[in-house]
């Protein structure tokens, strides 16, 4: 399915929430959503979406929106922000954030490799997700083809109301990394991928947990996190042994791998029938557009300061051995 991208269509839809009683509490508890509420954000916001000049096409069905709205508390002016923010990340760099075809051969690839796992929702409500990075090809992909595979998951996951509302705790295995891993990430690659996962795609980070970084990846995730903003770094925690990793997934979603009972092949299909489930709809965002100049304008004012990348820094006081 491809969800129209008219700025004004002749009707929008009709939103009815109907997720479970948990999810109706935490949207209230901690991003202010109540029926009243979302139903006047989501009005202003489109209505805002059909005054900007800027913006030529853009879905506005309430999925869609409330990504941006539940990621800015249900503050109309930041979530348009976000929205111009995400639109325009897509539109200034294609070659790592359109056409993401799963059935694309390299994609293909990089799935069958399963470098992200999705271990459903702990009973918090928010998703986890695993990393696998030694899942990555070292040599064989570049770092575009792994920011491609990265941008399609966060897509496909940002449909779920269930990720918007909840969030999502981000586990992060480092064993059977090679040299070759991080060394094909420069700088440049670095940051666009960070834009991505920090201030342009609109994902509730819960904590994001790391284990058994070797020395020699602490460089290129060093620099990798000077381009992180600050509330993201802080919600880091670094790990010598993946038995500590172990400990923070719950009995009922912890693989086999990792001292549990859960099948890692029906993970795998389980989450590979998901993702193209929502294929149609990944590639049916490649159909909005903006005014790139006028955006790339904006982007270019917004380099970080020297002691805003300095910050990054937060690796080379941290022993993961």
């Amino acid at each position: 399915m491809a969800y129209s991208v008219l700025k004004c269509p002749a009707a929008y839809d009709e939103y009815r929430f109907t997720l479970p009683e948990q999810y109706r509490q935490i949207a209230k508890e901690e991003l202010r959503e109540d029926d009243a509420t979302r139903k006047q954000a989501l009005t202003e916001m489109r209505q805002w979406i059909v005054d900007n000049p800027h913006i030529r096409s853009c879905r506005t069905d309430a999925k869609f929106l409330l990504r941006f709205l539940r990621f800015r508390q249900f503050s109309v002016p930041m979530a348009c922000e976000a929205l111009e923010r995400y639109l325009s990340l897509r539109e200034l760099y294609p070659s790592w954030f359109k056409n993401l075809d799963c059935n694309e051969g390299l994609m293909s690839e990089i799935i069958k490799n399963g470098p992200f796992l999705y271990l459903g929702q702990d009973t918090a409500g928010r998703a986890v997700m695993l990393v696998r990075f030694g899942r990555f090809e070292g040599q064989k992909h570049l770092a575009v083809h792994d920011g491609r595979y990265a941008a399609m998951i966060m897509e496909t996951m940002l449909e779920s109301e269930e990720l918007q509302i909840g969030g999502v705790q981000v586990l992060i295995d480092f064993t059977e990394t090679t040299v070759d891993n991080y060394d094909k990430w420069g700088t440049s690659e670095l940051k666009i991928l960070m834009e991505a996962y920090s201030r342009s795609y609109p994902l509730r980070y819960g904590e994001i947990h790391a284990a058994v970084l070797p020395k020699f990846g602490i460089p290129a995730v060093d620099t990798f996190l000077s381009f992180a903003n600050p509330k993201m770094r802080e919600k880091i925690r670094c790990y010598s042994t993946i038995a500590e990793l172990e400990q923070l997934i719950e009995p009922h979603q912890k693989p086999t791998e990792y001292g549990g009972q859960v099948d890692m092949g029906e993970l795998s299909r389980s989450f590979w029938k998901r993702i193209e489930e929502q294929r149609q709809v990944v590639l049916g965002l490649d159909r909005m557009e903006v005014d790139v100049d006028h955006y790339a304008a904006v982007w270019d004012e917004e380099e970080p300061s020297p002691a805003e990348a300095a910050a990054g820094a937060v690796l080379k006081h941290i022993d993961f051995h």
